[in-house]
């Protein structure tokens, strides 16, 4: 089994978590609270405002919105931006790099776990929306992701099989220091059948970006 198959099958699981609901926000209610939600994550980190109280950027109009819901409730997010001829990927943009290969790469961001739903010892939102994520990628017939994350966070990935490249400097992004990172799991070594293994990783980082 190569590393993508296995992370497959990791996803499956956590995306079928129970207690938590994830999918691609269908309406527009659904994706208001979304950017309601990553707006209280930028405010706690830089303390600073957006328009109506809502985050969003021009990628937003051609992103898939990952939702987490717990009795109705919005627990968590995520943003898949897809690749579009002509259009660079936010990552891109922010660190500019050119994430290979061109046109085949999606990018998973704006991770966010509300905060009165932080504090689980299984981080089963955290999971469950990574898995969503990555399996609408699969869906759209993509296996390749970019995207930021923190030094720290793929120490920790890579010790999990994850061949994460690092492909530039940091920078300030989205309130945190962050380096521009790819993934292909198809080259790697994988080491994470265990579901619960992956999303133990994001007790301490609930904005990470990938």
């Amino acid at each position: 089994m190569n590393g993508a198959d296995a992370l497959d099958r990791l996803a499956e699981a956590l995306a079928a978590a129970p207690g938590v609901r994830v999918g691609i926000a269908e309406s527009e209610d659904e994706r208001e609270a979304i950017h309601r939600l990553r707006q209280r994550q930028v405010a706690a980190w830089t303390g600073s405002e957006r328009p109506g109280g809502a985050e969003r950027d021009e990628h937003d109009a051609f992103a898939l919105q990952i939702g987490g819901w717990a009795d109705g409730e919005l627990v968590g997010a995520m943003r898949i931006v897809l690749p579009a001829p002509g259009r660079r990927l936010p990552v891109e943009e922010d660190f500019d790099v050119d994430i290979e290969p061109c046109g085949q790469v999606a990018e998973a961001g704006r991770l966010v776990i509300a905060p009165e739903h932080r504090g689980d010892p299984a981080h089963t939102a955290w999971g469950a929306l990574f898995g969503c994520a990555w399996l609408s990628v699969r869906a759209h017939g993509f296996q390749v992701l970019g995207g930021a994350a923190s030094p720290r966070m793929v120490s920790r990935l890579r010790g999990l099989g994850l061949p994460f490249e690092v492909l530039g400097p940091e920078r300030e992004h989205w309130g945190r220091r962050r380096v521009p990172v790819r993934l292909d799991p198809a080259g790697g070594n994988p080491r994470w059948y265990v579901p619960a293994a992956l999303p133990d990783l994001a007790a301490s980082e609930p904005g990470t970006q990938l």
